[in-house]
This record gives structure tokens, sequence and C-alpha cells, in this order.
């Protein structure tokens, strides 16, 4: 995903859904692209590029945990075909199989979910009253509240864990064989099945009218964990763009106009370094810090 800078204002969270109010941050906006090679060429209709960033993630205490996304455009987004999810070994499978490991989750923003121009939106793994008495404000949705956030594939209860954690912001139109990246992050050290599994040349055929499946293109998978996990009070946030990390454009990856999202450095691009060490949470706030 391809940005460049701009200053912008964010929307601040009142209640669970959609909220009014605005502060000045710095932002950005993306342009649009063509696909890349890994996308199905049947996508439904899905816009070649997203101007959405994952911003931030809390994944201690369980009733703080938290995922924040921010729209850098100036643009409303229509977030009916956008998901979270922390199964790196399971998401990319969704348009075939359902499946998540143990604590894990695939989740969808509602269908009438739009992200204003500028907007953040948090969401709670918990319920939106845990998240209101830490926080002591309501966060946007909710994984577990009925009626927020839909859940597609849960194994048990969501959390993400305490050690690490990755992180992905994916799109989908509910009918083509691939599902696109939008943005990842490995929060923390994660481990195990909580990393970043290969989808290269992964071949699937999903719920649109053919029976011809689609190939996923070969991801550089070079994104790494974090030299430790933001503890109790504080989080890991998103400091600057996906190309300040080397992020590869070239039109041949799995996300968005073709971008790999597996390619950022977020030892530059996010916090949790001995220079950008990680912070107390702000959500709802977009704390970027931009070179002059």
């Amino acid at each position: 995903m391809r940005a460049r800078l701009l200053v912008a204002c964010t929307l601040g969270l009142g209640t669970l859904g959609l909220a009014a109010g605005c502060e000045r941050v710095l932002s950005i906006e993306d342009p649009v692209a063509g696909h890349g090679p890994g996308i199905d060429g049947g996508d439904g209709g899905l816009p070649s590029g997203s101007p959405l960033l994952l911003s931030e993630v809390v994944i201690m205490p369980t009733e703080g945990e938290l995922i924040e996304i921010v729209n850098t455009s100036n643009q409303p987004v229509d977030l009916s075909t956008y998901y979270l999810s922390d199964s790196g070994n399971n998401y990319f499978k969704l348009p075939v199989q359902k499946t998540v490991d143990l604590n894990d989750f695939i989740v969808k923003f509602p269908d009438n979910a739009v992200i204003p121009g500028h907007g953040v939106f948090t969401v709670a793994l918990d319920t939106a009253v845990m998240f209101s008495t830490v926080y002591q404000k309501a966060p946007t949705f909710s994984v577990v509240d009925p009626g927020s956030m839909m859940p597609v594939a849960t194994n048990g209860q969501a959390t993400l864990t305490n050690a690490g954690e990755i992180v992905i912001l994916f799109q989908w139109d509910g009918r083509s064989d691939l599902v696109r990246d939008v943005d990842i992050v490995l929060a923390g050290v994660p481990a195990g099945t909580n990393v970043l599994f290969s989808k290269s040349g992964v071949s699937q055929d999903g719920m649109d009218a053919d029976s011809t499946p689609s190939t996923y293109a070969t991801d550089k998978n070079s994104i790494r964990g974090q030299p430790a996990a933001p503890g109790v009070g504080f989080s890991t946030k998103r400091l600057l763009l996906e190309d300040a990390g080397g992020e590869s454009h070239d039109g041949m990856g799995n996300g968005q106009a073709g971008d790999d999202e597996t390619s950022e450095d977020t030892s530059l691009t996010w916090d949790g370094t001995a220079g950008h060490p990680f912070t107390a949470p702000t959500p709802g706030t977009v704390p970027f810090v931009l070179p002059p």
C-alpha cells in the first residue's frame, strides 16, 4: 500500500458503533493502483487499493486487548469486505474453509460499517464494558459483543497471546478464490502457530462460479516480530508508513495493488525499539511520528 503524507483529523469514539468528534493528527492517503498476479481476477469488483492501516495493538491484559485501524484517506471507506484475524496459518484459506486454532479468530466488520475519512476505529477483543473500564471510553466495535464484529471462525475465547501475536487486516468479497492482504503486524514475539505462515503458491478454488483454482503469489515473508512484547499498560503503535520499512510495491504480491504486506520491516515503522520504546495505549488517536 503506497501512500503520501497529509494532515488529517481523527474521529473520537463515544459509543459502540460510529461516533462523532474530531482532533488534529498526522495521516496519509493512498493512490489507486492495479492488481497483482496473486489476486483472483474474479474478485467481485473490490477496489484495487485500500487506504486502511493497522495503527495500534494491545496484547495484554485480556480485558484491555485491542486492535486499531485508521483510514488514511479523506474519503469514507465501506468496511463490509474487511476482516481481522490473528490466525496466520488459516486466514488466507477462508474462501475454502473457516478454521482457526484455539483462541484464534477471524471476524468481519459489519455490513453497514463505514469508517469516515481520516477516521480511527478501535476493536475490543473483550466486551465494550470491559474496554470502557480499562480506557474510560467505548470501543467502536467488540469481537465478543452480539451485533458488533461478525464472527466468521472462532475456537474458544478470542484473545491475543501475551508473548506475541500476529494481527492481519485483510479483504475478501465473499466469493473469490483468494483473499487480499491489507496490513500485517507481528506484535511482540509471536511463536508457534501465532507466526505468519507462507501462502506462497497455495492454490484453492473458492465459491466463485467457476471450478478453476487461483494461486497465491510468492510472499517475501521477511516481516518479523518485535524484540519484546508490550506489557500491561503499554501498546505497540505504528510510527511511519510502510514505505519507510521497505515494503515491496512491485505489483507481484498478495496485497492491495500487488503490494507485499509480508515484506515490511516493522522495526522501522512500529515502536518497540530502543529508540522508540512502547508507550501507554492511546485508543482512538493515531500517534504517528513523521519526519519533517
